[in-house]
């Protein structure tokens, strides 16, 4: 392999590679063999037939379209290991020059991972929600609790049971009204602090993209796309309804609703290729043990061997997994170095 020339412009990569001849002729000596293999010639079993009566039963130019595949095949694994490229979609194909006898020439172009240029992403400020639990918010959801257990009398109207220790005992494990209020005041707080940890990091991430310059590629949002898709059929089937049910219900189209999901799309794809880029600038790693301990809590009760789930590991799940740890841990990081400060209640 060869390349003749290499050019990038924005996020697409541009190539003109040559390739031997002989290396052709040894791909098509191979393609040759493989098609004989797969003709039915009377008289003989499949594979076994005279190499020229192989050559007449077939498409020469087929062969020939088969073997250059081949040939490319072959070397693009070897062109992404040389120029250390990073594709985020296929490559496009354009042969140049393909006679017998001489080089295979042809131009391959590919979209691949976006060029960062990070701006401020330490010591952003931001503001997150309070996780105070305020009395009358319990209230509230003991009234919730006293509307889902209440009885209807003889004249139609609701009988509200009285907030008192009977009441704990009946719609809960404990014994006391007070101990009640404190799992519910318990369970509001965790509720407030997922909450609360889910918005500031949406805002540091959005802070941190507004001052970043990059292009996100037209692939990476496609697939983005598709991501978000498949987890809205996935949430859906949670609650026994389909995409299909989902459309005719919200008198959409598929493609309006893909449509719709693309800014979301654009968001998510950008804070993933920043938190990338953060770690990459950070030094930051995912170590072995934090692996398998994402292992341990997606086996869950299973009983599933974690030494045999790794060992199994496909290289693509596991790389998927490493990324997914490496952003989590990147934005841990800007958390921790971020000023943050509790939003202030509004009055009024």
């Amino acid at each position: 392999m060869k390349i003749n020339s290499q050019k990038r412009e924005g996020n697409k990569v541009f190539f003109e590679i040559e390739e031997d001849p002989a290396k052709l002729k040894e791909i098509f000596e191979k393609t040759l063999v493989e098609a004989g293999k797969e003709i039915k010639i009377s008289g003989f079993r499949p594979g076994k037939a005279p190499r020229g009566m192989v050559e007449r039963a077939i498409d020469p130019e087929a062969v020939n379209y088969r073997a250059t595949q081949n040939v490319i095949s072959e070397i693009y694994p070897k062109l992404i290991e040389e120029t250390k490229i990073e594709p985020v979609d296929y490559p496009n194909i354009d042969i140049v020059s393909n006679e017998k006898d001489k080089p295979l020439v042809f131009k391959l172009s590919v979209e691949v991972y976006p060029e960062v240029k990070l701006g401020k992403y330490i010591g952003i400020k931001a503001e997150r929600k309070s996780t105070e639990v305020k009395e009358e918010e319990i209230i509230h959801t003991l009234g919730r609790l006293q509307e889902r257990f209440s009885a209807t009398n003889a004249e139609g109207k609701k009988e509200l049971l009285a907030l008192d220790d009977e009441f704990a005992k009946k719609v809960s494990r404990y014994g006391t009204l007070e101990e009640l209020k404190e799992e519910l005041k318990t369970a509001l707080k965790n509720e407030k602090t997922a909450e609360s940890d889910a918005d500031v990091k949406n805002k540091l991430i959005g802070l941190v993209a507004a001052d970043t310059d990059v292009e996100i590629p037209s692939s990476m949002t496609e697939r983005e796309i598709e991501i978000m898709f498949d987890e809205l059929k996935t949430s859906l089937s949670q609650s026994g309804l389909t995409i299909d049910d989902y459309l005719k219900g919200a008198k959409k189209e598929e493609k309006s609703l893909r449509d719709e999901m693309r800014k979301s799309a654009e968001i998510r794809v950008k804070g993933k290729v920043i938190l990338r880029a953060i770690a990459e600038k950070e030094g930051l790693k995912v170590e072995e043990e934090t692996i398998r301990d994402e292992i341990k809590a997606m086996a869950g009760e299973t009983g599933q061997d974690i030494d045999a789930i790794m060992k199994k590991l496909e290289k693509g799940t596991r790389s998927y997994m490493e990324e997914y740890l490496l952003r989590k841990k990147a934005l841990e990081f800007l958390l921790e170095k971020a000023n943050i400060k509790v939003e202030e209640e509004k009055k009024g």
